[in-house]
């Protein structure tokens, strides 16, 4: 007996056959004038479940001062079959807040599928999008649909693709699924992978990666936390189960290449007025059918987009993605671009994300010589997950240090650098929310630091 589950909007959750049916999504909000929000949930029910409710309820509560909160019963707006044993089924509401500030919007059901194996216990299934309510923001977005099924012994990625329409500064980082009033569950692990290839998330590309190593059903969850000025107003949240299947399937082989250094590469620098191209090709080992899609950033602008265009013939696919970046779209933060591949084998829709990094601007200047220097932190602030772009005058080992405002030393990280841009990724920080400073000691010389915010 075959079993999918899937992963979307801020809303992820399983269910068995006798009890279960919801297997995933997320909860989002859009301004659309004044302090008037649509508000989107989109939920994925296992088809062998029990049927889907097809009235749910949104909760509204504002945080802090006033206490202000309502309750909206709300009908299934929109139902497709999504594949892989999954519907999708989308609800609508409009709300109109009081006031402006920070508001909770939460979604509150039982139970999670009694099948997972990294869940100790059934709990309840609880899903939340924080907002802060004013008459321009709107939360972040996954702009990725979930992968349903992942294939024992075979390297699984996945990018969800997080991304802020209002331009706002993103974290994303692994969190603990949560239950009734947003607590955590207890006796949670992450899903269960090979030791050489654990289950993890780029905290630069917000990639999911890990190699099966068990078959079952397994729970992730994770949370986007969107900054301005410096200020944390917002977050979401998606809850993800992913099925383990053994299969004899010979997953496809992708090779790509680019009009720019470097050539084979996955990160690439461009001038704005230059164009960057990636041709790509996928060749499936079994002869089976391989369609490649792209998606991410360079896609959604209004003005000067990025394209895609793909060939699909029998037993491959070939595709490429192409864009001429502007002055105006130029920044230190790169751009995010997935490619994702699949194919159907036995029954089974299995797919694989590929992300490639394009940076838009001139990092190539003088203060490159200028010995070692930290050109920026992004996201800043953040959580404890962030990346800093190093400059370095020549290689050699180095010290990454965080101090204090006062001078104090707290961490001391060892790092190699590379003659030149240096993007080094720091995970899990594990200080305490507050203002620090980061520099780098190479060759007896400190860099001049820089300022980190760590917002918990």
């Amino acid at each position: 007996m075959k079993k999918t589950l899937l992963l979307l909007t801020t809303f992820f959750f399983a269910f068995n056959l006798n009890a279960s049916h919801m297997m995933g999504g997320q909860m989002t909000s859009r301004n659309i004038g004044g302090l008037t929000y649509e508000v989107t949930l989109t939920a994925y029910r296992d088809t062998l479940g029990i049927p889907i409710g097809t009235i749910d309820q949104f909760n509204y509560t504002e945080t802090g001062g006033a206490l202000w909160s309502a309750i909206h019963s709300v009908p299934i707006t929109n139902m497709t079959v999504f594949g892989n044993g999954v519907e999708e089924y989308t609800y609508v509401d409009t709300i109109t807040f009081p006031n402006g500030g920070n508001f909770e919007l939460w979604f509150d059901e039982c139970c999670r599928n009694a099948a997972i194996l990294n869940i100790v216990n059934n709990f309840s299934f609880y899903l939340n999008n924080k907002i802060f309510v004013d008459p321009t923001n709107s939360s972040p977005v996954f702009l990725n649909p979930p992968i349903t099924v992942a294939q024992l012994g075979v390297p699984f990625s996945y990018n969800p693709l997080p991304f802020d329409t209002d331009g706002d500064s993103i974290s994303w980082v692994l969190d603990i699924p949560l239950t009734s009033g947003g607590v955590p569950v207890t006796g949670y692990s992450l899903p269960f992978s090979d030791p050489s290839s654990p289950f993890a998330m780029n905290p630069v590309t917000g990639e999911i990666t890990f190699l099966p190593n068990t078959i079952g059903h397994f729970e992730a969850s994770f949370k986007v936390n969107e900054y301005r000025n410096g200020v944390q107003i917002g977050e979401i949240r998606r809850d993800m189960q992913i099925i383990v299947v053994p299969s004899l399937n010979a997953p496809p082989i992708v090779s790509a290449s680019a009009n720019t250094a470097p050539y084979s590469g996955k990160h690439y620098d461009v001038l704005p007025g230059n164009n960057v191209t990636i041709s790509l090709y996928a060749y499936d080992p079994d002869g089976q059918s391989v369609t490649m899609a792209a998606s991410g950033e360079p896609f959604q602008f209004a003005n000067n987009n990025a394209t895609f265009t793909v060939t699909n013939t029998s037993g491959s696919s070939n595709g490429e993605i192409s864009w001429s970046p502007i002055a105006s779209q130029a920044r230190i933060a790169p751009y995010q671009v997935v490619l994702r591949v699949s194919e159907t084998y036995g029954g089974n829709t299995f797919q694989n994300d590929i992300t490639f990094s394009i940076r838009v601007g001139n990092f190539t200047g003088v203060d490159v010589l200028n010995h070692e220097t930290i050109r920026s932190i992004y996201p800043n602030p953040n959580d404890g997950n962030f990346t800093l772009e190093l400059n370095a005058e020549r290689s050699g080992s180095a010290k990454i240090i965080i101090s204090t405002m006062i001078g104090q030393q707290v961490r001391s990280i060892d790092q190699n650098l590379e003659t030149g841009t240096n993007l080094v990724y720091i995970r899990n920080a594990n200080l305490p929310a507050g203002n620090y400073m980061v520099s780098i000691l190479k060759d007896g010389i400190q860099s001049k630091p820089q300022n980190l915010n760590i917002s918990k």
